[in-house]
């Protein structure tokens, strides 16, 4: 078989260009006791590096004109290409079009009609992009009832402009008991000619390859973490050459790793990297407080830097997360 409006908004430029940031925020390893009730204790992964401020953050409310803190944008999913940042809510079928410089309250920023069949929650949960071919969008809906007591993962596909053509299953399986714990993640992946989309399954961490049939999309094999990756939860996936990162929303910390060319399985560990903590204010630097504690989606700027988006905080999680909530951040990776 082939391989088959309350948050600080931070230092913003009028580019994208945030290399030298890492110097200005340096990387810890983080050993600072962590105040944060959400987490499962002895989940997240030991000796992580600790990631500097962000360089820049914002609500996306506040990106798009015309919107206020009263409107909800539960993002679950982003994806940078060409200087934007398209980002998936789990609230809507609509897909916010945000500059990388994030420039608040800006015509640059749009909210994007995509066409999709539904209304209300869409359960969308990752976004990723086809740049080989034909250009297109995928978006994953977590799971839907398919027939009787299944449950799968639906895949939205979308052209260059972000309007709907067409959605398939996955053929990967769920019940009622666990259908909102399936796919959280999806990142597509060319190799060897073929074109290949690996899933994210958010409780267990398993990352199904999949391949499209003339029909559904069907698993062709799947890749293992290493037993060092044991996260209370798996919020999304993505792969820039043969660097393949998994976030954790529970655990604000996420993992990266080198893939093989050859097969599918990870042949290295690249590190493992905590979201700063801070104060009871939102405040980055100043408490032991896990203040991202809704990190959703997540994908690659450039070789040195990440942009993470954030869910809505939820009603039993500490008050302090509700600062950095339902927003997109921009991180500079430690060198590696």
């Amino acid at each position: 078989m082939p391989i088959k409006k309350s948050l600080s908004y931070l230092s913003l430029g009028a580019v994208v260009i945030f290399a030298s940031c890492s110097k200005q925020h340096p990387e810890t390893t983080a050993t600072t006791p962590v105040n944060n009730n959400l987490t499962l204790a002895g989940s997240r992964i030991a000796g992580a590096t600790m990631l500097g401020a962000p360089v820049a953050e914002a609500k996306i409310y506040k990106l798009l004109p015309g919107y206020g803190s009263s409107d909800d944008f539960e993002a679950s999913g982003v994806y940078c290409l060409g200087g934007y940042f398209y980002v998936a809510c789990d609230n809507m079928q609509k897909v916010p079009k945000i500059k990388s410089t994030l420039p608040i309250n800006s015509s640059s920023n749009s909210l994007l009609s995509t066409g999709a069949p539904g209304s209300g929650s869409s359960n969308f949960e990752a976004i990723t992009y086809d740049s080989h071919s034909s250009a297109n969008f995928y978006i994953v809906e977590e799971s839907a009832n398919s027939h009787g007591s299944v449950y799968q993962p639906r895949i939205y596909k979308f052209n260059s402009s972000m309007s709907y053509t067409s959605r398939d299953w996955v053929d990967y399986y769920f019940t009622s008991a666990n259908s909102n714990k399936a796919f959280e993640g999806i990142a597509w992946v060319y190799r060897g000619g073929n074109n290949y989309m690996l899933g994210l399954v958010e409780g267990t961490g398993k990352i199904p390859v999949l391949s499209k049939s003339s029909s559904d999309w069907v698993v062709v094999d799947s890749i293992t973490l290493p037993s060092t990756v044991t996260f209370a939860d798996y919020a999304d996936i993505t792969v820039k050459g043969d660097t393949i990162v998994v976030l954790s929303q529970e655990d604000s910390q996420f993992w990266m790793g080198k893939l093989s060319t050859t097969s599918w399985s990870i042949v290295s560990t690249i590190g493992s990297y905590q979201f700063p903590l801070g104060g009871t204010d939102g405040t980055v630097g100043t408490g032991s407080n896990v203040i991202y504690g809704n990190v959703e989606g997540i994908s690659f700027i450039n070789d040195s830097q990440v942009v993470v988006c954030s869910d809505k905080a939820k009603s039993g999680q500490p008050a302090y997360q509700s600062y950095k909530d339902q927003s997109v951040h921009i991180f500079t990776l430690p060198h590696h």
